[in-house]
């Protein structure tokens, strides 16, 4: 993982543990002069150490999200003791969760004053337009920066990944639903291996402009609840356990249950919990039958969007019933911020290092006294923006805790 706390799983993890916070005030975001500034970003101290691990001259071609995820993909494959192809690049995928890819807040705004029509002002006149692109805009600057499906389209390059090869642009819920269309990939025998997970980049100008715009994101004097903004990439690689087990690697948690449910086109700003409810019920009620177990710890979306925060309570308490109280919650947001794609990824992996070192930190946990002696699941929650969402269970194996 690449996350505001951390480059790779172990420094996350401590972070998480030590309760460090990457969130604050961010100037670029500032600089807008908006009424949100607060966000959580990957710092080029962190990034820096890592980016010997990517071609040198195409890291000017990748935009912000793509950068991130590359060097989750990197990390991955490492962990995972996989070379490029992974023995069989036919049978080798990539699933990528991302977000709109937004052009730079500076290159768009010279694009629509040079494109205003003079004659009826607050429009665009397209031959001034075309002529402006023409003269002015780099094609490949363009292009190799903004086509959400070339995030996954590198990982798999760099990777030699020439099986299935999929971008899911679902915004917050696009890396969830990677993860667990690759777990089906692979179930399914689709694919021997699959390289999934997200990759995310809201501090970026005009795509934070555009979600503060539609009333998501919390203001900085706390007037206006919303979530708060991150960026960074969670990748995973998924195989069939007697798969890995013949290479000799180390395992580090097992997907048991998968589901998810689409929203219906409408924007989370309403207020009604109950609707949101009713989907995450059916989806929690799926994944919870296949896996055949009660989690001992949720990880909540819990991303400060009041509907999105009271249609967990309902949902969790209608499908456990009394055993709701006594599950752990984890509300890792807190400390990293809402990674959008890539949040739930994150959150899953971990989760897995929870799981490893049966540690629950308690800067983001909420629960009964009593926790649980010994923890084997854990079910983690994805929220879209325009009500859809997916759940993830997560069955740890055990073992001495490395990770």
């Amino acid at each position: 993982m690449v996350s505001p706390l951390g480059v790779g799983i172990a420094q996350h993890w401590d972070a998480v543990r030590a309760g460090r916070s990457a969130v604050g005030r961010v100037e670029r975001l500032a600089a807008l002069g908006l009424p949100a500034s607060t966000g959580a970003a990957v710092s080029a101290e962190l990034l820096q150490a890592h980016l010997g691990r990517l071609p040198r001259k195409q890291q000017k071609l990748y935009n912000r999200a793509t950068l991130l995820g590359m060097l989750g993909a990197s990390l991955a494959m490492e962990d995972a003791g996989l070379a490029a192809g992974a023995g069989d690049p036919t049978r080798l995928g990539v699933l990528l969760g991302v977000n709109v890819l937004a052009w730079d807040l500076a290159a768009m705004t010279d694009y629509l004053v040079a494109s205003e029509s003079k004659p009826v002002p607050g429009t665009l006149d397209m031959a001034l337009a075309n002529r402006f692109c023409m003269h002015n805009i780099n094609p490949l600057d363009f292009s190799m920066k903004t086509l959400p499906n070339l995030a996954a389209g590198h990982v798999a390059i760099a990777h030699d990944a020439q099986g299935f090869c999929r971008v899911l642009t679902e915004g917050n819920v696009g890396g969830a639903r990677a993860v667990g269309d690759a777990y089906r990939l692979v179930a399914e025998g689709d694919l021997d291996v699959a390289l999934c997970g997200g990759a995310d980049a809201q501090l970026e100008e005009l795509l934070f402009a555009h979600y503060w715009g539609t009333g998501v994101v919390a203001s900085d004097d706390g007037s206006h609840p919303g979530y708060v903004p991150g960026e960074g990439s969670g990748l995973l690689v998924l195989e069939d356990a007697e798969h890995a087990r013949a290479r000799g690697v180390r395992l580090h948690g097992e997907i048991v249950g998968f589901a998810s449910s689409a929203g219906e086109g409408q924007w989370v700003t309403y207020d009604d919990a109950e609707r949101q409810a009713e989907r995450l019920v059916r989806a929690l009620a799926a994944a919870v039958e296949e896996a055949g177990t009660t989690p001992d710890v949720v990880s909540l979306h819990a991303d400060g969007i009041p509907v999105h925060d009271r249609a967990e309570e309902i949902a969790l308490a209608r499908v456990f019933g009394g055993s709701a109280d006594a599950m752990t919650r984890l509300r890792p947001k807190r400390l990293h911020a809402d990674l959008g794609a890539a949040a739930s990824p994150v959150e899953l992996l971990a989760c897995s290092a929870a799981l490893a070192h049966a540690t629950l930190p308690a800067v983001v946990a909420a629960g009964p006294p009593e926790r649980p002696a010994a923890l084997r699941e854990a079910l983690v929650i994805s929220l879209g923006l325009f009500g859809e969402c997916v759940v993830l269970i997560l069955r740890g194996l055990g073992g001495d805790g490395a990770h």
